[in-house]
This record gives C-alpha cells, structure tokens and sequence, in this order.
C-alpha cells in the first residue's frame, strides 16, 4: 500500500507512470485501440508523444502522385528530381554542425510555426543551414541522428507526420491594410532518404526576406538550448523570450500568449495553461541562460487577462555552469578532431563544460604545445573534482576561470 501511494501520478490524459521501468508511459487511443507510443523519462515528454501520435492519427491518407501534362503541369506536386540530395551534402552538415546561433524575423517568431517538439527541432536544424550573408535560403540537410537516437518503426511515422505538417504549414504574413490577406507556405519540399537517412528541406520562397539579410527585427537563439528544450511549448516561449527581451518588461495577453506557444486548443483554462504549460516552460528556460520572471494581471480581481514578462539574462558566471548537452556532444565528435583535440573534448566535458564552451575553448587552444598545457593545467581541477576535495566548487566555473587566466585570448572568444 505505501508502494501504490508513493507511486507517481499524472494529470495528463494517456500518460501514466510504470513503475517497474521508472519511466512515464505513454499511449493513445485509435480507432478504438489502445496503442503504446512508448516510455519517456518525463510525464511532460509522454505527453507530447501522445499529443503526436493524435496529430498523426487525425491526418487523412495522402498519396502524391507526379503526372503533369504537358500544357498544364501542376504547381503543388514537387518530383524527387527536384529535391536531389547535394552531392556536397556530407559538407553541408559539417558546416551547418559549426553553427552555433540561428536567427530569424520577429513576423515568424510571432506567428506559430511548429505544434510538435519534432517539427520545433527541423525547423532549428533547417534554420541552422542558413549564414550570415546568404541572399536566398540554401537546401537543408538534416542526419536522421540529429532527430532521433535511434530511428525506425514508430519515430518513421512520426517523422512523416511532422513533415506532412510543415508542408501544409501556412503563415500569415502583416499587411499595410488589414483587410490584405498575404498567406505563404513555410515549406516548398521535404523529402526523407533513406539510403543515406537525411532529410532534405526547403524553406518556402516568399518566407526567404524572413530568413535572410535581417536587420533590426529579428531574434538570435543558441542552437544547442534549442535542441535541449524538451517541448514545442517551451521552444515557441524561447523564441518569444529571445525576441521581447530587448523592450523588457513586456506585457502580452493570456488569450495571444496561449495562441502564440500553440496551446490554445488545448487547454482552455487559464489555470491549466499556467500549471501545465506556462511555469513549467517558464522554468526550463531558467535552467537555460534566462532569469525571467512575470506578473500576472487580473480584470477586477477576477480572471487573469494579462501577464507581465520581465526577461533577463544569467550573467557569464551562472551562465558557465548550464547543463551539458550530450546529444550535441554525440554530433560534434566526428573524426574532424586530432587525437590530442578529442582528449581535451573528454577532459572538458568531465569538467561540466556545455559543448558551446568546449567549441570556443578549441577554437582558441590550438596546436600541440597549447593543448598539452591546458590538459597539464586543468588536472588539479578534476582531481579535486572526482575526489569532491572541494564539495560545493563550481566545477565547470572554476574550470572557465582557470581556462580564461591561461590563455587570455578566451576573453575575446566570448
């Protein structure tokens, strides 16, 4: 009995929490059966599969079929000879896994273009192909590894879904008059291949001036917070956060706010909203490089009509010791490291440094005579780390400050 009460509960619908695994549980219900979508290590992630696995399931059966006539050839059919994968792909990736910052124009941050944590993830990874100076948007191309640890079964059909979404995916673009209606489509193509397992996307073409040669309205957001926030909600607030920072405090609606971060279908309440979405995305970009805070306004000391955002940033300091992004580390360590770079990369990590710290640290300590110094200089640190010679030191902020006393020229990589 002590067992049964101690037992986690959940107050979303189709998750429940399996004791034996220690994981949360999801499942949903289609055409009258009950379907297993898989154990998660949070209720919130259960969710979002669940929340998946409905989308996929409300999607009608779409077949496209490629027979244009000669006169009149179809404009919304997109051929696989259109959407051929660069014979330079493999150098894509390694450039678009250099970039550690992806921007784009506050008309798309404000208007919600994702309503799963998959799509928030491709649409990041295709912003990430994108550089500084590009006059039109190059063709994304996207590892499946990026996307899912391991890949088949069930991640295939969630990953049709998300692509069939952001395909019909349609953006309402601000016009002088308000009665214009300018609607364009975020994507032109997507294709799946799996011989090489990437996905290949373009953005669509009236999206490009959102995308490319910003200036002044726009938001920057670290690719690595992105990829380690664990749901669409919390990536559609990071964005907001990002962009609304600079006119702090910034007061929104609850109505616009529950439509901007793609939850106004779902919860109605605005105590739902706030216990299930709002505090705890709200505290998840804490944990990131934020320090927000909000106040709740009432109309009368009835409902709560408006929230008050006080967006601030961590200082370096707190900064230094965010949670290390493993996945990220999986990706950045293919065989472009020397053998002495990859063991400073496995030193540091050790270290608790997250992978934008090591990307700078190795961009600065270079050659064999600095690298060996740093490994030299930096054991003290991890004796007394895994001995817990000095228990409360932050590790990873000593390590920086260490780092940043030895080789000054990290000082200006930041």
């Amino acid at each position: 009995m002590q067992n049964e009460l101690s037992k986690p509960l959940s107050s979303y619908k189709g998750v429940c929490y399996d004791k034996l695994k220690g994981r949360w549980k999801a499942r949903v219900l289609i055409n009258g059966k009950r379907v297993s979508v898989g154990y998660h290590d949070t209720a919130e992630q259960a969710y979002e599969a669940v929340q998946q696995a409905q989308h996929q399931a409300a999607l009608p059966t779409v077949k496209f079929m490629v027979t244009p006539a000669p006169d009149n050839p179809p404009v919304a059919t997109v051929s696989a000879e259109q959407l051929p994968i660069p014979d330079n792909y493999q150098e894509i990736v390694a450039r678009a896994r250099r970039t550690t910052t992806v921007v784009q124009h506050n008309t798309l941050v404000e208007t919600p273009t994702t309503t799963t944590l998959l799509e928030a993830r491709i649409f990041c990874l295709m912003l990430r192909t994108i550089r500084k100076g590009d006059t039109e948007v190059p063709t994304a191309v996207i590892p499946l590894e990026e996307l899912f640890p391991t890949f088949g079964g069930h991640q295939h059909q969630l990953l049709e879904a998300a692509m069939l979404r952001m395909m019909s995916a349609t953006l309402r673009i601000p016009e002088p008059n308000e009665e214009d209606v300018h609607l364009v489509s975020l994507c032109d193509s997507m294709r799946y291949d799996s011989a090489t397992k990437m996905l290949i996307a373009t953005f669509g073409k009236a999206v490009t001036p959102y995308l490319v040669n910003l200036a002044g309205n726009f938001a920057l957001a670290d690719v690595d917070e992105l990829l380690a926030i664990k749901s669409n909600s919390s990536q559609r607030l990071y964005w907001l956060m990002r962009a609304w920072q600079f006119k702090s405090p910034h007061t929104i609606s609850v109505e616009q706010l529950k439509e901007l971060t793609a939850a106004s279908d779902h919860y109605k309440e605005y105590s739902d909203f706030r216990r299930k979405v709002l505090k705890p995305s709200v505290a998840e970009l804490n944990e990131l490089s934020f320090d927000i805070t909000y106040t709740e306004r009432r109309q009368r000391g009835r409902a709560v009509t408006d929230i008050t955002f006080n967006i601030n940033r961590k200082s370096k300091l707190e900064q230094l010791a965010l949670p290390l992004n493993t996945a990220a580390i999986e990706i950045v360590s293919v065989p472009q490291l020397t053998p002495l770079q990859q063991k400073v990369q496995t030193r540091l990590q050790k270290l608790k440094l997250t992978q934008a710290q090591i990307k700078k640290v190795l961009e600065v300590v270079v050659g064999e005579e600095q690298l060996t110094k740093l490994l030299k200089e930096t054991y003290p640190v991890l004796r007394d780390f895994e001995t817990k010679a000095k228990p409360g030191e932050n590790v990873a902020a000593a390590t920086m400050a260490l780092l940043k006393s030895t080789f000054p020229a990290i000082w200006a990589a930041n």
